[in-house]
């Protein structure tokens, strides 16, 4: 009995099995312990068969499932009810003829406006209107002053007179950019540049308004808060008689 079981072990052994796949046929001659053996083989086989299929069929459908849940709640665009709003391009205005013979006879008649600022260390003015870019160059020290005068030390009635001559002469000669130096007043009563004071008010008043296009405070190289740019018209721009003969009293 016991080599007929070695026998059948040894012919179970023996066996070549070309398809995995494939069941293991039982041979009724075999001993029941191996056909036992086999069957339980076969069963595990079919049982892992039959689990990489619907792996493979699972596999799809929990991708189709997952692409669904994360749609979930997304609507469809209706594009009838979709309205893209256009911005129209800015196109600027050119000043109108109305504008321009307004300024002109602003000029004319000495009613022009200024925009101011002014602290105890800058000051800056400009004509209402001006170019900005025309501006910031005048405030950057681009522009290269043609001719300057030192006031630094005068009294407010001979400054005033200085600088009169000095604009006029400048504005006759057409110089655009000058330099007044006025000092930074730390030697006037209470340290406060009373000159330079007098100076902002004197570019907004006639006669220098007619002819004063902007003004402001120096860059450092060439004196800083103790020196002013200004910046001159061109005498073509002038139309009629810039009162020279006015003096620092107005109500002459």
């Amino acid at each position: 009995m016991a080599d007929k079981r070695m026998k059948s072990f040894t012919d179970l052994k023996s066996m070549k099995f070309k398809d995995n796949n494939k069941n293991i046929k039982t041979d009724p001659k075999m001993p029941k312990s191996v056909q036992k053996v086999l069957e339980s083989l076969n069963k595990k086989k079919e049982q892992v068969k039959l689990e990489d299929n619907n792996s493979q069929e699972d596999a799809p459908i929990e991708e189709e499932m997952a692409f669904l849940n994360a749609m979930a709640g997304v609507k469809k665009m209706d594009n009838s009810t979709v309205k893209v709003k256009r911005v129209k391009p800015e196109v600027p205005v050119p000043c109108s003829e109305d504008t321009d013979n307004e300024h002109l006879s602003n000029l004319i008649s000495g009613n022009i406006d200024f925009d101011l600022e002014y602290s105890d260390e800058f000051m800056f003015g400009h004509v209402c209107g001006i170019d900005s870019k025309i501006y910031q160059k005048l405030k950057s020290g681009a522009y290269s002053y043609e001719a300057h005068i030192d006031l630094h030390g005068m009294t407010a009635e001979q400054a005033f007179d200085n600088l009169m001559f000095f604009i006029r002469e400048s504005f006759l000669q057409d110089h655009r950019c000058l330099l007044a130096v006025t000092g930074k007043g730390k030697n006037s009563p209470g340290g406060f540049p009373i000159l330079k004071r007098e100076i902002y008010d004197w570019l907004t008043r006639d006669p220098f308004r007619r002819v004063v296009l902007a003004f402001c405070t120096a860059q450092p190289k060439d004196g800083g808060s103790g020196a002013i740019y200004i910046l001159l018209r061109r005498q073509k721009k002038i139309k009629g008689k810039v009162k020279w003969d006015k003096g620092i009293n107005w109500d002459e």
